[in-house]
C-alpha cells in the first residue's frame, strides 16, 4: 500500500540513504570548521617566518 505515492520499499532506500547524506554534511563542515586552526598550535606548531608557506596542501 502506498501514502501518498511513499511505498516501503522507498521507504528502506530513502532512510539510510538520508542518514548516510545528513551525516556526510555535518562530517564535512566540521572539517571545514576545523581547517580555522591549521598550524596554529603554539605548542606542537613549528616556528614559522613571515611569508612561509603553510605545511598543508
Amino acid at each position: 500500500m502506498a501514502v501518498f505515492g511513499i511505498t516501503l520499499r522507498y521507504v528502506w532506500f530513502a532512510v539510510p540513504m538520508g542518514g548516510y547524506f545528513v551525516g556526510k554534511y555535518l562530517d564535512d563542515q566540521e572539517t571545514l570548521r576545523m581547517t580555522n586552526f591549521r598550524d596554529k598550535s603554539k605548542l606542537y606548531g613549528p616556528k614559522y617566518k613571515a611569508g612561509d608557506p603553510p605545511s598543508w596542501p
